[in-house]
């Protein structure tokens, strides 16, 4: 351990507490951002006095604080440095209500979506946010960081999911809001504050969900468009047939698509497929599989779908989804590429894409760009490599491609969050007048910048 972590370490014990030291932490999986142990002492909270105990002692020492769930973030919201404490919440993973009746769900941070999924699915009910790493995000840093996911165009992100939060401020007190309703109107609305701050103004420690009912995924097709424009209005033409038995329309544009199969080794089930870009669209149990087909032969017989492929079976259904999210397979063979996640409209996003992917390969014509994400919401995750590194031209590569985003609407933060690799852009982006009243929030919240310091925003 570093002097700081070794000095940290000493004085937790001697405060009572089991601290995890830097050999400790070596033994266990980082997650996604390498620096997310740099810190070289951790402490586990089970309880809510758990976490008000650490974090009164944090405030104390003047040790800042540095939240983790599963440690599944993609902006560096968890990443920490020596001199700071890290607080996992894993082990704070109880669920303490379903309220079959009304819908909700009562839960700790720190259990799982596959957990919560689990339990809630046994009472005919879905927690309705769905992605790759459902077995190992906590509900917690879902919250932190507004996750999305492939079912936010049906309903919505976390921040629509949340009733209420239950949260201990870097003071110790804690904000006990855990309605269970819909309609609260007593005054402003404070817990809207949390969801998002990735851990900046305080640790989560419960939250109330609302669920929906559970479905099953019945038919599910790989449909091959000539472009963005006519994948999106075989998009719309399946919700207005089929509206919210519509389940899914996640988009891969080909580069993207047949890289990702060939690491999968099935590129030869699908390399015969024409089109520019591939859709996977689900349909719940409850449409008729004829008029699923029907439809799509619709829409194939007004060119805006060259080919497309119906899943036979549950096996067939995993290949297919197996391509939209094993997304890191592309950084398997462009180890050091930039990650972006941006949202577009979707009246803008055919002349978008083609657009910045041409400014992008005029900064750099060896730049490979591989592109998927969700089409229902115009979310679309960038992987931007070549043979040789790029990190070093990250500026470069954000600045070309957020250029007239903010313009027609969109976002250069879609729901990975801004942790410490979008600060930059958040300043140059953003809204004066919104950073100016973020500032304000987190200097009233937490006036010594203990919580989480140096992500969202870098105060001085």
């Amino acid at each position: 351990m570093s002097g700081q972590s070794d000095r940290i370490f000493e004085q937790l014990k001697k405060n009572g507490e089991t601290p995890l030291s830097r050999s400790d932490l070596n033994a266990r999986d980082p997650g996604i951002d390498a620096e997310n142990f740099s810190a070289g002492v951790a402490v586990s909270a089970m309880t809510l006095e758990d976490v008000r105990r650490v974090v009164a002692w944090c405030a104390r020492q003047s040790v800042s604080l540095v939240t983790q769930g599963g440690r599944t973030g993609l902006a560096g919201g968890a990443a920490s440095s020596p001199g700071q404490l890290i607080l996992m919440m894993d082990k704070f993973d109880s669920i303490r209500e379903i309220d079959a009746a009304s819908g909700v769900a009562v839960v700790d941070a720190g259990v799982t979506l596959s957990q919560l999924e689990d339990e809630v699915r046994a009472l005919g009910l879905s927690v309705g946010v769905d992605f790759g790493a459902r077995g190992s995000c906590t509900i917690g840093g879902m919250v932190a960081t507004n996750a999305g996911g492939a079912e936010a165009f049906r309903h919505g992100v976390m921040r629509q999911r949340v009733l209420g939060l239950e949260v201990v401020l870097p003071n110790g007190a804690v904000l006990s809001d855990l309605k269970k309703v819909a309609k609260a109107n007593e005054g402003y609305d404070i817990k809207q504050l949390f969801i998002g701050s990735e851990g900046t103004l305080g640790v989560i420690t419960g939250v109330v969900l609302k669920l929906v009912p559970a479905i099953q995924r019945g038919e599910t097709a790989l449909v091959a468009a000539p472009d963005a424009r006519s994948a999106l209005a075989v998009f719309q033409q399946l919700r207005r047939v089929f509206g919210s038995e519509l389940l899914a329309a996640e988009i891969m544009w080909r580069d993207y698509f047949l890289t990702t199969a060939g690491e999968l080794g099935i590129a030869r089930k699908f390399g015969h497929l024409q089109g520019e870009v591939f859709v996977i669209f689900s349909v719940t149990e409850n449409v008729n599989a004829d008029d699923f087909l029907e439809t799509l032969a619709d829409c194939m017989e007004r060119d805006e779908i060259t080919d497309v492929v119906i899943a036979k079976n549950e096996q067939e259904q995993k290949g297919i989804w197996q391509v939209r999210e094993e997304s890191f397979l592309i950084d398997r063979v462009y180890p050091s590429g930039c990650w972006f996640d941006i949202s577009i409209p979707l009246s803008s996003l055919d002349e978008f894409v083609r657009e910045s992917s041409a400014r992008l390969r005029a900064l750099c014509p060896e730049l490979g760009i591989f592109i998927m994400g969700h089409l229902g919401d115009g979310n679309l995750h960038y992987t931007i490599a070549s043979e040789k590194p790029v990190e070093h031209l990250y500026k470069e590569i954000s600045k070309v491609l957020f250029a007239g985003l903010a313009e027609i609407g969109g976002s250069f933060s879609a729901e990975h969050g801004i942790g410490s690799e979008k600060r930059e852009s958040l300043v140059e982006f953003g809204d004066p007048v919104k950073l100016a009243l973020m500032a304000a929030a987190k200097q009233t919240i937490d006036p010594q910048n203990m919580m989480n310091p140096g992500k969202i925003l870098k105060l001085s």
